[in-house]
This record gives structure tokens, C-alpha cells and sequence, in this order.
């Protein structure tokens, strides 16, 4: 006995009308946003960079355009005077005579500047008077005594510092007062210096002229008692006052 089998196949057809639309392939564009956005980013960077290294190097050029322009400004500048003080500085040439070209040259550049005459009436008004004393003990009242004045001490034959007006005197600190006289063309002549006190005559010293220009002193040991109004004269031989010196013991 023989089995039999039946084999069924089932074929498929498409349905009229539905078949022409399937039959082409559809292609379907699907956007990746992030590349787009790193790709766009990264352009942006590289437009950035090379716009930023184009002003900088326009920027450096100002620049030195800048430095250049205002180097020549500052050679073209340059006083006339200056170079000449610079050329006459490598030379041998004295300084006295460089800067007498120069005064001269400076004095030229200068603008003219207005004279005003002045009367000579005003000159003479403005002119300072003449000094009679211009030192210390110097007087021209006797041309035989160029200096005569009082010091509390003598050093070298020459005084120093002088007494004004008073001497300040104590029981316990006498002072000592020197009458310095310089003396001119009297030589072999004979003066006397003559201390007083109150009007009277306390003590006379005769000096003898040695020289033409001869220097010579006296002193006096003022002690607490001997305050008072006090006068020292240089006389002559005959009695002629050459000089004289008032002062107050206190």
C-alpha cells in the first residue's frame, strides 16, 4: 500500500495597482546635527584666528610706521645749536672758546628783544651809595688808622671777633677786653691808648711805632666792679684824638 503525499506551494501575486508602487526603492536622508554643529564651530574658530593675526600684524605696522615717523620728527627737530655743541665737543677746541660760538649762536636764534632807554637822572638815583664801612673795625676816617675796634682776644696779632656795644662781666668771671689799632705811615711816632671809666681817666698805655704799618694792642681786666659807661682813645703825642671806642660794662 502506497502513501500518498500532496505537496501544496502557495504563490503569491501582487495585486494589480499596488504593484507599480512598490516596485521602486524610496531613499530615505537622515541629518546628523552634532557633526554639523562641531564642523561649524570649528570653521567659525579658524575664521576667528586668521582675522585676529591680521590685526595684529596691522597693528604692529602702525606701530612701527609710528616709531619711525616720530624718530625723524625728533632728528629734524634738533636745534641747530645742539649740533654745533656736539661738533665742537670732538674737536680740540677750548671750552671757553666752544661755549663763547655758542652764546653767540644762541644769542642770534634769539628774538630781537626792545631797548628801553632809561634817563640818566633814574641811573644815578638807582646806583646803591657807597659803603663807608665794609668790614668789621675798618673805617676811612683817619687814613693813619685803618682799623682800631675791641676783642676779647688776640691771636697771630690779629683780633678775634670783635665787641660791639657792651661786655658782660660777673664777681666770679673777670674778662679780659683787648683795644686793637692798626696803624699806617707813623713809623717812629709815639701813641697813647687811654682807658676811662665814667669820664675819668682809669689807666694810659705809650706805644712806640716801629713799622709803617704796624699793629700793636692793649688790654684791661674788667672785673664785677668795674661796671659802668666806659671810653678808649688813641692819642697822639700831643694830645690829638685818632680814634675812639665807647662801651658799657654790665
Amino acid at each position: 500500500m502506497t502513501d500518498k503525499r500532496n505537496i501544496v506551494i502557495k504563490v503569491s501575486y501582487p495585486v494589480a495597482g499596488k504593484a507599480t508602487e512598490n516596485a521602486a526603492p524610496k531613499m530615505v536622508t537622515e541629518w546628523n546635527v552634532k557633526r554639523i554643529l562641531l564642523a561649524a564651530g570649528v570653521l567659525v574658530l579658524m575664521l576667528a584666528a586668521l582675522i585676529y593675526g591680521i590685526s595684529n600684524d596691522t597693528e604692529k605696522s602702525d606701530v612701527d610706521n609710528a616709531a619711525l615717523l616720530g624718530n625723524a620728527i625728533d632728528k629734524s627737530a634738533t636745534p641747530l645749536v645742539e649740533a654745533k655743541e656736539t661738533e665742537t665737543q670732538n674737536l680740540d677746541i677750548p671750552k671757553q672758546v666752544v661755549a663763547e660760538t655758542n652764546s653767540l649762536v644762541k644769542s642770534k636764534n634769539e628774538p630781537n628783544k626792545k631797548i628801553v632807554s632809561i634817563p640818566v637822572k633814574e641811573v644815578i638815583k638807582k646806583q646803591p651809595k657807597e659803603k663807608v664801612i665794609k668790614e668789621s673795625g675798618y673805617s676811612k676816617a683817619n687814613p693813619n688808622v685803618p682799623r682800631a675796634l675791641l676783642t676779647y682776644a688776640i691771636n697771630n696779632k690779629e683780633p678775634a671777633g670783635e665787641v660791639v656795644k657792651s661786655v658782660d662781666v660777673s664777681h666770679k668771671k673777670p674778662v679780659w677786653l683787648y683795644y686793637f689799632t692798626e696803624l699806617k705811615a707813623m713809623k717812629g711816632s709815639r701813641v697813647y691808648h687811654e682807658w676811662s671809666k665814667n669820664g675819668a681817666i682809669i689807666s694810659r698805655k705809650e706805644l712806640i711805632i716801629s713799622d709803617d704799618t704796624w699793629r700793636t694792642s692793649s688790654r684791661k681786666l674788667l672785673s664785677d666792679s668795674d661796671k659802668g659807661n666806659w671810653t678808649v682813645r688813641l692819642v697822639d703825642k700831643n694830645g690829638r684824638l685818632l680814634n675812639e671806642k665807647n662801651f658799657k660794662v654790665e
